[in-house]
């Protein structure tokens, strides 16, 4: 995958404000060039995202709509609920991690980047997906909410038939085992394939049927 210069630039600009707003981007942003690239290339079309807290995956997925004339709204999938975020996605033995945000801190550094109007926030959980996403087909999508148990292979699930081009998950790496189950489950699957893997960062291609195959299924059909 190329990764456009223009992302990494961002990504430095979105850790700045939100730890000057008091927040974090996950691993500093690390993963955040990889996300916009892949946003980038998905080209038109809604990008949803499952886990925003700060708003920093969210915001990359804007600001690249925004800079290069995309089209499409960014969708935030979160429930905002402490108690349940300290159990899904607690950072691991060693790592510091700031879990506490709140919907208000996500607008508002929305806002800071002048993307708040490319943004809907569904505050809800992704599992089982929310009744006002269940028709709305997404060009591009990042996993990156509750890293435990089944959580993350059902939100391959609810996205594998939702997306037209690309799905990134976060955490990818030894810490997250169940992450890493569920990728690679998602990788076997007959219509999603590896396409990028950097660091803690993986994407999967959608799978293009073979030419002549007849009987194509429609996205929410699958």
């Amino acid at each position: 995958m190329r990764i456009i210069s223009e992302t990494v630039t961002m990504s430095h600009e979105i850790s700045a404000i939100l730890e000057k707003n008091g927040g974090r981007a996950a691993d500093s942003g690390l993963s955040l060039p990889f996300l916009g690239s892949m946003v980038y290339l998905a080209g038109d079309g809604d990008h949803v995202d499952i886990g925003t807290l700060y708003g920093a995956s969210a915001i990359m997925a804007a600001l690249v709509k925004k800079k290069f004339n995309l089209k499409g709204t960014v969708y935030a999938i979160d429930p905002y609920d402490p108690a349940t975020r300290q159990i899904q996605a607690a950072a691991q033995p060693g790592m510091a991690g700031k879990l506490s945000a709140t919907p208000e801190e996500f607008l508002k550094n929305a806002e800071e980047f002048d993307v708040r109007d490319r943004i809907k926030l569904i505050q809800k959980k992704s599992y089982p997906w929310p009744e006002e996403l269940k028709d709305n087909v997404f060009a591009s999508a990042y996993i990156d909410g509750d890293h435990n148990g089944d959580a993350t292979w059902n939100d391959f699930l609810s996205l594998r038939g939702r997306v037209t081009h690309y799905i990134g998950c976060d955490n990818y790496e030894e810490e997250y085992s169940d992450v890493v189950s569920a990728m690679v489950k998602a990788m076997d699957s007959e219509d999603w394939f590896l396409f990028y893997k950097n660091i803690t960062f993986l994407a999967l291609r959608r799978l293009v049927p073979p030419r002549g195959a007849g009987g194509q299924m429609s996205v929410l059909q699958l």
